[in-house]
């Protein structure tokens, strides 16, 4: 079916087509290398024919986080890094559709401070597959505020938590890339009537 795009790299682009009847909800197009923009569906209707709808999409959908590594783009990154006589890789960070091979403290510091609106940090262990996924992801949303989302194998082993605080953002990020303990209590606020 026929689309309208409302703004973003498509917003000229009159009559693009996209998959449907029914139009996707959320539309997801990487106009630029390592750049993802999201299209979210404003409403569906036609100027002449009811039997050929068209999507109109605003540009304002909900931020994408990035993909976490699939266990054979894993194993490709441990067999380059063999082929370069480098040792294991532990950890990878994923932003703006870069990715850095066992980010360093200031590394990740900085990824943190580039954060803009609704855009993501993601920190990736590379453990084997029979142990799941263990992240670490960060979410500026519009209010200024973190979201902060781990996973310790097992999607039920996932917990989010919000911070208005990047210094505390930082901090729990730190310990969770250094695999310290503990690396909630900096995100968790005072207990409500506890009067610090």
């Amino acid at each position: 079916m026929h689309a309208i795009f409302h703004g973003g790299p498509y917003g000229e682009d009159v009559g693009r087509c996209v998959p449907g009847p029914p139009a996707p909800e959320i539309l997801t197009v990487s106009p630029v290398r390592g750049e993802v923009h999201v299209y979210r569906l404003g409403t569906v209707g036609s100027w002449s024919d009811p039997d050929d709808p068209i999507a109109v999409y605003n540009p304002d959908g909900p931020p994408v986080p990035p993909s976490l590594l699939s266990d054979q783009e894993k194993e490709l990154l441990r067999q380059a890094q063999q082929r370069r006589g480098l040792g294991p890789i532990g950890l990878v960070a994923l932003f703006r559709g870069r990715l850095a091979r066992d980010p360093d403290v200031s590394t990740i510091e900085s990824m943190l401070a580039g954060l803009r609106h609704r855009e993501h940090l993601l920190l990736q262990r590379l453990t084997d597959h029979d142990e799941g996924d263990r992240y670490i992801q960060v979410l500026l949303d519009e209010d200024d505020t973190y979201e902060v989302e781990h996973q310790a194998g097992t999607a039920a082993e996932r917990d989010r938590t919000r911070s208005p605080s990047l210094a505390a953002v930082r901090d729990a990020v730190l310990r969770w890339a250094a695999d310290q303990p503990s690396r909630r209590t900096a995100l968790e606020g005072p207990e409500p009537g506890d009067g610090t």
